[in-house]
């Protein structure tokens, strides 16, 4: 029985009229929040609680009764004087029990609650037989439950009589901690000294979790705690039904042929041969008892996306994950593996008791109309689609709690930086498949954050497939070494390496093919560029142009798009509104890729694409022949995958029938290639653009796959690459440097940023990294965190003022509303009109070039708007400095002086 002292703490004032007028009071909100962490737990895979059970040294039985009520005592400190004093009507009832310390000049200071539930936890937990170290960090874990680990200062302002109360309120958190152990049925002890990495981020997270599900209940009376915990899981229940989480159940109960799981990749009757590749995966994965990194590298074309998806049938049907979510490096690459991912999981929808829920992350989602067009909110909305989008998890913060996901990189990388709530991110990424695609894409700072988040999965219990057709061997062992490896076995490319219980296995695996692409230095001129493109598809060919740089790009498109025989030209970049950008985006896949098993209708007899690094990366295009700028050679490797990708366009290539690659600035040995023309420098490492430039010049052709990793090792490892003069010796060596030195800062950059790692202590310490923003959560006193490096960028929305109104187009038809706060729809059409932009004029002048135009930020209110800032185009055009910027509808944003 509670005293009535206990009876009267509230938790949650009345806010609807239907609310009892005494509001909520704080033990039925710990239950409320106890019962919907085990509710959740009832439909996670036993593994989970296993994970758990390792976590505190408890038997299975008694471990979820233990987390539960240690989630359910995330608000403990709402019985504290600090807290009660918010609400007046309650205020006034609680005096009526508890000592206010009124006689003191000032009221309490309003302290976070979640700062007394962590003192008094650290307090009371070790009057259960917890260690001090281990009642620390789970009273931390759950006292973050509102985003943030709390600092140590304010756990000192917690830790005074005022604001906590003193020996009469802490006898009634006592009685309260009592009540909630007892309707959990507490009986033993946990029999671990501290909580690990994993096991901290699994609290924090399913704390915040099972808060934000148990805050949403309707109000109940409280009468008895046993009584109660039964009403509560109840409810729980009805609630989860409600925004859609589901039993998380493996897609299969028993092994399934390769045939079978991709036969919908083939005509009706017709059968799915499996690629080498892929047969080899079903062996090395036969006896998996353990969470597995699988780090595949191969040749373009090989199937490397089937046998993740097959990878994750089988680690997810051994392991007992969770699901599976595939991290790309881009918002286009994201949209085009929905796609596949959504017809991958259609198979097993109809088996499912539950439809499946499939969410896509990034921040262009409300304009991919795949995504947007299986989006539900009510569990009976849509019932003829066995895919879904479940509305709950659409927000940001919850997408990665979701069965299975498609997003970028950048969104997964968020649970291992300092922003609010990075622990659910973990939390969601936890016990489940993580598939990392071309991860060669991303620099030494994005790299090293790759390789803190695959420590977090290992620690987290996650399997990680890791992708990538050219990997430097620095980054491959860095890897291995991230998943626990202890030792490097290594065979000839291309080769599957598997890490499991630390134990690594390496099989290298043949190629299904061979092709030969020859090589043609070319000169780096636009009008020697644009004569050839002409030259080549005068006739026949589809043909793409790779450019460095989005400004070479837009000039190449002025000198062909108008050309003498009629060759449709198509620029596609990432200076294009978002709308624009996908509208582009789609128009290269109807126009480029293939259809299925067969050859693409749609494949124009002869056609130029000038684009830049957009479609390097994971896009299924296949070209006649190709144009590149001088590219590192692992780049310049995955461009060449797109020429004559796939048989069964050969039929229409006309004369082009040998792939061939021309590369822009490939100079001979003797000279060195111009690197500062067309900025290539500062996009790419100079000693890379070099060394790949030795290891190139002269040659005349690459046999795919046998080059690829030869090439890919020379460049980017020390081996003197053949002889140089003085000079070019000199260039290259202070290039070395140079690129030693960014390196070692990206690396400090990227290790001060995250929230430490989880093979040592670091991860301990509450003030681990600076607390930051995330783009479309901008909070006062944070730093916007950045999970990529380069220039700095801003996202504008070009907007024209015109006779002093503001429009979204040129034509004044689209009136743009400068309001703080604007309804959905009027806030996704400014968004489409969105687009990031790096130039540091722009970027360091924005803010002064609003301020012309408004007297306060328009939109911030907005939540889908946040952080973006009009970009004012009078008679066409902005300037910042010598720079004139100006939005061109078949150009995108173009830079003039």
């Amino acid at each position: 029985m509670l005293s009535e002292a206990a009876k009267a703490l509230w938790a949650k004032s009345p806010k609807l009229e239907t609310d009892p007028p005494d509001g909520h009071s704080v033990i039925a909100h710990l239950l409320d929040v106890a019962a919907c962490a085990w509710e959740i737990l009832e439909r996670e895979p036993v593994s989970t609680i296993q994970l758990f059970a390792i976590d505190f040294g408890l038997e299975l039985d008694q471990t979820k009764p233990w987390v539960c009520a240690l989630v359910g005592l995330h608000d403990l400190g709402k019985a504290s004087p600090a807290f009660q004093q918010k609400w007046e009507g309650g205020r006034e009832r609680v005096k009526e029990y508890l000592p206010w310390n009124n006689n003191q000049t000032k009221p309490p200071d309003d302290v976070p609650h979640s700062a007394v539930s962590q003192l008094e936890l650290c307090r009371l937990l070790p009057t259960r037989g917890w260690s001090l170290r281990a009642a620390r960090l789970a009273a931390d874990a759950v006292g973050a439950h509102h985003g943030w680990r709390v600092e140590a200062g304010l756990l000192g302002k917690a830790d005074t009589r005022a604001e906590n109360g003193g020996v009469q309120w802490a006898n009634v958190r006592t009685e309260l901690f009592e009540a909630v152990l007892e309707a959990l049925n507490i009986q033993s002890t946990p029999n671990s000294d501290f909580l690990t990495a994993g096991a901290f981020q699994r609290l924090a997270g399913l704390t915040s979790f099972a808060d934000w599900i148990g805050s949403s209940l309707p109000f109940a009376q409280f009468e008895a705690v046993e009584t109660y915990f039964l009403l509560a899981k109840k409810r729980a229940r009805i609630a989860l039904d409600k925004v859609g989480w589901s039993a998380r159940e493996p897609l299969i109960d028993k092994k399934q042929s390769l045939e079978k799981t991709f036969s919908y990749l083939v005509e009706p009757e017709a059968v799915f041969y499996p690629r080498a590749l892929q047969i080899a995966i079903v062996d090395l994965l036969k006896g998996v008892t353990s969470p597995t990194l699988l780090i595949v590298e191969a040749p373009m074309g090989e199937g490397k996306t089937e046998l993740a998806l097959y990878a994750h049938l089988e680690l997810q049907r051994l392991n007992g994950h969770r699901g599976m979510y595939v991290a790309l490096p881009t918002q286009a690459t994201g949209n085009a593996m929905f796609n596949r991912t959504q017809d991958f999981l259609k198979q097993f929808g109809e088996a499912r008791a539950s439809r499946l829920d499939l969410q896509l992350l990034h921040g262009a989602t409300l304009l991919k109309a795949e995504y947007q067009d299986i989006v539900i909110k009510d569990i009976a909305d849509k019932p003829e689609e066995l895919v879904v989008a479940r509305a709950y998890f659409s927000h940001r913060k919850r997408a990665l709690l979701s069965e299975y996901g498609v997003g970028t990189v950048d969104q997964a990388l968020l649970g291992v930086l300092n922003v609010k709530h990075q622990f659910v991110r973990l939390w969601g990424l936890g016990n489940r498949v993580v598939v990392l695609d071309e991860v060669h894409a991303y620099d030494t700072y994005t790299g090293s954050l790759i390789e803190t988040l695959v420590q977090w999965l290992f620690a987290l219990g996650s399997s990680v497939i890791v992708m990538s057709a050219t990997l430097p061997a620095k980054k491959r062992i860095a890897l291995l070494e991230a998943f626990g490896s202890e030792n490097h076995d290594s065979k000839p490319y291309p080769r599957i390496t598997k890490v499991s219980s630390k134990k690594t296995t390496c099989v290298h695996v043949p190629a299904s093919g061979h092709k030969t692409v020859f090589i043609k230095p070319l000169n780096q001129e636009d009008e020697v560029l644009a004569d050839t493109l002409l030259e080549l598809t005068k006739v026949q060919g589809c043909a793409v142009f790779i450019s460095n740089t989005v400004d070479r790009a837009q000039r190449l498109y002025r000198l062909l798009k108008d050309n003498e025989f009629g060759t449709p030209v198509l620029l596609f970049h990432a200076r294009f509104p978002v709308a624009e950008r996908q509208k582009r985006e789609q128009a290269c896949l109807e126009a480029f890729s293939k259809k299925g098993s067969k050859a693409n209708p749609n494949r124009p007899v002869k056609a130029i694409l000038i684009a830049t690094q957009v479609v390097e990366q994971s896009l299924d295009l296949d070209f006649d022949l190709m144009i590149s700028d001088l590219a590192p050679i692992d780049l310049l490797l995955q461009r060449a995958g797109r020429l004559h990708r796939h048989s069964v366009n050969d039929g229409n290539r006309g004369i082009h029938t040998e792939p061939v690659l021309f590369i822009a600035g490939l100079t001979d040995a003797t000279i060195q290639p111009d690197l500062e023309t067309n900025h290539w420098q500062f996009v790419y490492a100079k000693y890379i653009l070099l060394r790949t430039w030795q290891a190139l010049a002269g040659t005349q052709q690459l046999e795919f796959p046998d080059d690829i990793d030869t090439l890919v090792q020379l460049v980017y490892g020390d081996t003197p690459l053949g002889e140089l003069n003085e000079n070019l010796k000199q260039i290259l060596e202070k290039a070395h440097l140079l690129l030693l030195g960014e390196e070692d800062r990206n690396v400090i950059d990227a290790t001060q940023a995250v929230i430490g790692n989880p093979q040592d202590t670091s991860w301990e310490d509450p003030t681990r990294g600076f607390r930051s923003s995330t783009e479309d959560e901008v909070m006062a006193g944070t730093k916007r965190v950045s999970t990529r490096k380069g220039e700095e960028s801003i996202t504008v929305v070009p907007i024209f003022k015109i006779a002093g109104a503001f429009y979204l187009d040129s034509n004044a038809t689209k009136p743009v509303s400068d309001k703080a706060r604007l309804d959905l729809e009027a806030a996704k059409e400014i968004y489409a009109q969105s687009v990031r932009l790096g130039r540091k004029a722009i970027v360091y002048g924005i803010e002064q070039h609003v301020k012309q135009h408004f007297k306060s930020l328009p939109w911030q209110e907005t939540p889908l708007l946040q952080g973006m800032m009009p970009l004012i185009l009078e008679g066409g055009i902005a300037q910042f400095g010598k720079t004139l910027v100006r939005l061109d509808s078949e150009e995108g944003v173009v830079y003039e002086k």
